[in-house]
C-alpha cells in the first residue's frame, strides 16, 4: 500500500527522534522522557480523565485522589520509558537487551520447555512490555505475537523487520485465533497482551467489575494441552527491569469448579493481571477504556 505525504512526514519525524534517542546520552534521554510525562499529565486532559475513571472503578475509595493522581503521572512515565524500549530494542544486540533485565521464577518456563509443552505467554500493557516480548523470544525460542497492525505502513514495515530480528513472528489481531493455531503447528510458542477493552468476548470480572476478555488463549490451551505462563516486565528504573514470571496455569492441573473450563481459565488469567497491577499500579496503562463495555457513560467528560 502506497504511503501518503502525511505518513511519510510522520515516518521521518519518528526516524529523527529514533536517531536522537540512540545517540544522546541516556541520562539526558531519561530527563526528556520525564519532562514529557509531566507535560502529558498536565495537559492531556482526556486520557487523564480516562485514567481517573479507571482508578475509581478499580480502587474506589481505597486510594485517595492524591494517590490516584500520583499513579496517573507515574503511569505516563512508565509508558514513555516503555516507548523508548520500543525504539531502542529494534537495533541493539541480544546481549545488551538481556543486560537490561533480570528474570525471576525462570524455572517455570524451563520446566515447560523441558516437558515439551506448548506455551502461551500472557502479559499486559504493563511496565516494559516492549522489553518482555523480545527478551522472552530471544531467550526461549520464536514467539508468535498477537498485535494490531500500525496505521502508518512505513513505521509498521520497520516494526515488523525489527520484530523478525528479535525472533518474533507478528500475528494480525483480526485473525489472531487462526494465527495462533498456525504458530503452534509450526512449533512456535505464542504471546499476547490480554488486558485491553474488547467489544465482544467472554464476560468476566476484573477488579470486581464486569468486562469482556478474550477467551482465545483459554481455548488454545485446552485444545493443545498448552500451559499459560504470565510474564511482566516490572520497571525498576529507566532501562532497568525485572521479568517476573508467574506460576503456569495448566489446564491439565487446574481443579475446575464448573463445566465451563474456558470461562474459568479466562478468569484465572485476569486474576493474575489484577494481582500484578495491585502490586505496583503505577506501571499499568490506565489511559485506555478497559471497562467501556459496561461503564461507557463514566468515560464521558462533563
Amino acid at each position: 500500500m502506497k504511503a501518503s505525504v502525511k505518513e511519510y512526514l510522520v515516518y521521518y519525524i519518528y526516524i529523527s527522534f529514533k536517531f536522537l534517542f540512540t545517540f544522546l546520552p541516556k541520562a539526558f534521554v531519561k530527563q526528556i522522557l520525564i519532562l514529557c510525562a509531566k507535560l502529558a499529565f498536565r495537559f492531556n486532559k482526556e486520557h487523564k480523565h480516562i485514567a481517573k475513571v479507571n482508578l475509581d472503578l478499580a480502587f474506589e475509595d481505597k486510594k485517595s485522589d492524591d494517590e490516584k493522581n500520583k499513579i496517573i503521572y507515574e503511569s505516563y512515565k512508565s509508558l514513555l520509558f516503555n516507548m523508548f524500549e520500543f525504539v531502542e530494542n529494534q537495533s541493539i544486540s541480544k546481549e545488551k537487551l538481556f543486560a537490561k533485565a533480570v528474570i525471576e521464577n525462570e524455572e517455570v518456563i524451563l520446566n515447560a520447555l523441558e516437558e515439551k509443552r506448548k506455551i502461551i505467554f500472557i502479559t499486559a500493557h504493563y511496565g516494559g512490555w516492549e522489553l518482555a516480548i523480545p527478551y522472552t523470544a530471544l531467550k526461549y525460542g520464536t514467539l508468535a505475537v498477537v498485535n494490531r497492525k500500525m496505521d502508518n505502513p512505513l513505521i509498521n514495515d520497520m516494526y515488523v523487520k525489527a520484530r523478525d530480528r528479535n525472533n518474533i513472528v507478528m500475528l494480525e489481531k483480526k485473525v489472531a485465533a487462526k494465527g495462533m493455531l498456525k504458530a503452534f503447528k509450526q512449533g512456535h510458542n505464542v504471546a499476547v497482551a490480554i488486558d485491553q477493552h474488547m467489544k465482544n468476548g467472554m464476560e468476566i470480572e476484573f477488579f470486581g467489575k464486569k468486562v469482556y476478555a478474550t477467551d482465545s488463549t483459554a481455548r488454545l490451551a485446552v485444545k493443545f494441552d498448552a500451559v499459560i505462563i504470565p510474564i511482566f516486565a516490572v520497571m525498576n528504573d529507566f532501562r532497568d527491569y525485572t521479568i517476573k514470571v508467574y506460576d503456569a496455569i495448566d489446564p491439565l492441573k487446574v481443579e475446575f469448579e464448573s463445566e465451563d473450563k474456558i470461562k474459568e481459565l479466562t478468569q484465572l488469567q485476569a486474576n493474575v493481571i489484577e494481582e500484578q497491577i495491585k502490586e505496583t499500579p503505577a506501571l499499568w496503562f490506565w489511559q485506555h477504556k478497559r471497562w467501556k463495555k459496561f461503564y461507557k457513560n463514566l468515560y464521558k467528560r462533563n
